[in-house]
């Protein structure tokens, strides 16, 4: 038997964890008498020293989301029998060609996620290849999410149904699957390829601390990163006297860089000698990591070879994503809570290490002797759960009526103390349950299922876990949201409050209403369009805490534009929203506002003092609110783009902004708005003040325009910039035109006016 495997393999960069599960889940299907032909980038080093012959180059499907939905289309066509629907040298044939010599597919280890959803479009597409050619498709040791877009969550449900035998190596995979999948046959939890990888993890260790650490210190910081893992390494080293070695997971096998330039930029802020080493081989990386006494990682695949080789591990998570991977690792070997989030260690307004630290790295040295011993009593029963899976995935393979069977449950304890629990507990996947939590994030939605899904998410990426979200369907459909907050329903338990609207009162009241419905110390409004980056809920309120003269906290944001691709709004470009300003002052909003919800957390106590948002206003009633606010209280500012207002200029309907779709009401409102007050004002004062200032500026502006008259009449170089503008100006009209009677240029189906071109040409990086 011959059977194609797939893996997330690059002649790019080395990723000592994806050669380790081609390497393993190669060895394991030779091991049963079945032939693998890889299916690659490319010659990979030590993923099996394939010839050219004895691999498939795999699809490469495009970055951006439009071009790997149109490149998936195609590929829909050709394999039903429009070969036309590609170029006749399209890779795609060459590999239909050499699939139709292999008796089945594995899809091996890794991540089916949008961060990356390009291999999400390679792995359905051959998959469409093989089952079409009615061989079996097994998926393997994957991760699943937790970012899914709307499109690539059906993209993944159709890979499942496709597939015959799935095994995911973590919880939460496992969960969002079967929930994805509810009906399908054979989803089990397994654990991570990789443990078959053919090294001795019973190798005597030496008193040294293996460090692997990930070269992105998104989304905190590159210094604060840097400063918070040098004092981990410094705190461990110095209760250990242990030495340091520094070993890459990710890096160029002939450049370096990546994991490698971090590791040197850390060794030389410690105050303790270390190692830096390069890149190796995934057998040998793993075997000089089973040779160290302490493994001190951000990568999922250090983390699993520690636990292997009984070694005394601290595995931090940077965000959601890698939380949710390493928590499933430990959790394979029975620790629960075992994770320690990144966003623990840090102490947002110092840019170093929080007080937790000590105590944990504390905990971590007085439980090396048990914790050693438990690793190593399970690591036998691992490694045959392991062998087990693999028996089970020939059999499929081979098309045996074997039964599956799913991974022993190892029983599960708390890693660290209750104290330590306690002070890392706000910052993980989850909050204690008998907390209250420290921020209301009020998300209004209507009509938009979509935008809420990728709002949920957004939420549930924060650093900072001790929230609640008060979802208020303003008069929509009730099932759609319904649907939406099922989805995570595992992720947001004990978080979430849901308000369904028989009828709408407006946008200030859905607010009033989840203000109403929740309780917290600090308060925001998220609509379901908007978005933050991960470390919002942690910075703005740490900062309120250290800044108790100030009631709320605004960031510097950015404006998105996005537009429809599929099922999906994708980004296109972005900018500072008023880049130049450095703080909140009542002066700067006088005449515009200049706050979006997004971007302001506050102190839910300013109600008391300001009242709540006013309901009679259909729009600009966060302006109002932002005004009333500024009067009576001190408004902070971080420096840090924080917040994504997104914009849709493009969009209608429910799926457009107010201000664009409400323009006119926006205008109106503004004007109302200015008219109170000023009624409110000379009510007091009289209108006499008013009147002269009005006059006043009529006069200047007047005698600007004059003056700017005669200059233009006297500079002979400014009256020729006019008359080319003119004549400009009169060839975009005449293309225009043109166009119109030409009909449509563009992917969306509208014919765009020059104008409009350079506007876009305008917004582009560089312009």
């Amino acid at each position: 038997m011959r059977v194609a495997l797939l893996c997330d393999t690059s002649p790019a960069a080395d990723r000592v964890g994806n050669e380790a599960i081609g390497v393993s889940s190669t060895g394991q299907l030779q091991s049963r008498n079945i032939d693998v032909i890889p299916i690659c980038r490319g010659h990979h080093p030590g993923f099996g020293q394939q010839r050219a012959g004895d691999r498939i180059l795999a699809l490469e499907f495009p970055w951006m989301p439009e071009d790997r939905q149109r490149y998936l289309a195609e590929i829909r066509a050709v394999l039903a029998g429009d070969r036309r629907a590609l170029p006749a040298g399209d890779k795609v044939f060459t590999i239909i060609d050499q699939l139709r010599g292999v008796d089945g597919l594995v899809i091996g280890g890794g991540e089916l996620t949008s961060r990356s959803g390009w291999l999400l479009y390679e792995r359905l597409a051959t998959a469409l290849i093989v089952a079409g050619q009615g061989k079996p498709v097994i998926l393997t040791g994957q991760s699943i999410g937790p970012d899914l877009s709307v499109s690539d969550r059906e993209v993944l449900a159709e890979l499942l149904d496709l597939c015959s035998l799935v095994g995911l190596r973590d919880a939460d995979s496992y969960w969002a699957a079967n929930q994805l999948r509810p009906g399908h046959p054979a989803i089990f939890q397994t654990i991570d390829d990789a443990v078959s990888l053919d090294v001795d993890w019973a190798a005597p260790k030496a008193n040294r601390i293996a460090v692997t650490l990930d070269e992105q210190p998104w989304p905190f910081p590159a210094d604060d990163y840097l400063n918070v893992m040098t004092a981990v390494i410094d705190g461990l080293a110095e209760r250990m006297g242990a030495a340091i070695e520094f070993i890459p997971h990710m890096a160029d096998f002939d450049g370096g860089g990546l994991d490698q330039e971090v590791h040197q930029a850390l060794a030389d802020r410690c105050s303790h000698p270390a190692t830096v080493f390069p890149i190796e081989a995934g057998t040998a990386s793993a075997q000089r990591l089973a040779q160290c006494q302490w493994v001190l990682t951000t990568r999922l695949h250090a983390a699993v070879f520690g636990l292997l080789a009984g070694a005394s591990v601290l595995p931090i998570g940077l965000d959601r994503c890698g939380l949710s991977r390493i928590d499933g690792a430990l959790r394979n070997w029975g620790w629960a809570e075992g994770a320690v989030p990144f966003a623990a260690l840090w102490d947002s307004q110092t840019g170093r290490e929080s007080e937790v630290l000590s105590d944990l790295l504390d905990e971590i040295v007085a439980g090396v002797g048990s914790e050693g011993e438990h690793l190593e009593s399970i690591r036998d029963g691992r490694l045959g759960a392991a062998a087990q899976w693999w028996d089970r995935v020939a059999a499929d393979l081979e098309r045996h009526d074997e039964s599956p069977k799913p991974l022993e449950p190892v029983a599960t304890v708390r890693r660290f103390s209750a104290n330590v629990r306690a002070r890392t507990a706000g910052f993980g996947l989850t909050a204690p349950a008998d907390v209250e939590p420290s921020a209301a994030i009020i998300m209004r939605t209507r009509d938009r299922a979509a935008m809420l899904d990728r709002a949920v998410q957004d939420v549930l990426a924060q650093t900072a876990a001790d929230w609640q979200l008060v979802v208020v369907n303003d008069a929509g459909p009730r099932d759609p949201v319904d649907e939406v907050l099922a989805r995570y329903a595992h992720d947001l338990e004990g978080r979430l409050s849901v308000i369904h609207n028989p009828v709408s009162h407006g946008m200030e009241a859905a607010s009033n209403l989840g203000l109403a419905n929740s309780v917290s110390e600090f308060v925001v409004i998220h609509d379901d369009d908007d978005s933050w980056q991960p470390c919002f809920l942690q910075q703005t309120e740490a900062y309120l805490r250290a800044h108790r003269d100030e009631q709320a906290v605004t960031v510097s944001t950015d404006i998105v534009l996005e537009r429809l691709v599929g099922a999906d709004y994708v980004e296109y470009h972005r900018f500072g929203y008023w880049a130049e300003l450095r703080g909140a002052r009542l002066i700067d909003f006088m005449k515009v506002n200049r706050m979006v919800p997004i971007s302001i957390l506050y102190l839910r106590s300013v109600h008391d003092e300001i009242g709540l948002y006013n309901e009679q206003l259909p729009v600009v009633g966060d302006y109002e609110f932002y005004l009333r606010l500024l009067q009576q209280f001190r408004v902070g500012y971080i420096d840090r783009r924080l917040a994504d207002w997104r914009q849709r200029p493009d969009s209608t309907g429910a799926n457009s902004n107010s201000m664009f779709a409400l323009g006119d009401a926006h205008r109106d409102c503004d004007l109302a708005l200015r008219d109170a007050y000023l009624r409110e004002w000379t009510a007091q004062n009289g209108i006499g003040l008013p009147m002269f200032i009005a006059k006043t500026m009529e006069r200047e502006a007047d005698g600007l325009t004059r003056r700017m008259t005669e200059l233009m009449g006297e500079d002979p170089l400014l009256k020729e910039i006019d008359a080319k503008l003119d004549l400009v100006l009169e060839r975009l009209d005449l293309i225009e035109q043109q166009l119109r009677e030409t009909g449509p240029d563009d992917a969306t189906g509208k014919a765009s006016s020059p104008r409009d071109t350079l506007r876009r040409i305008a917004r582009r990086p560089g312009h």
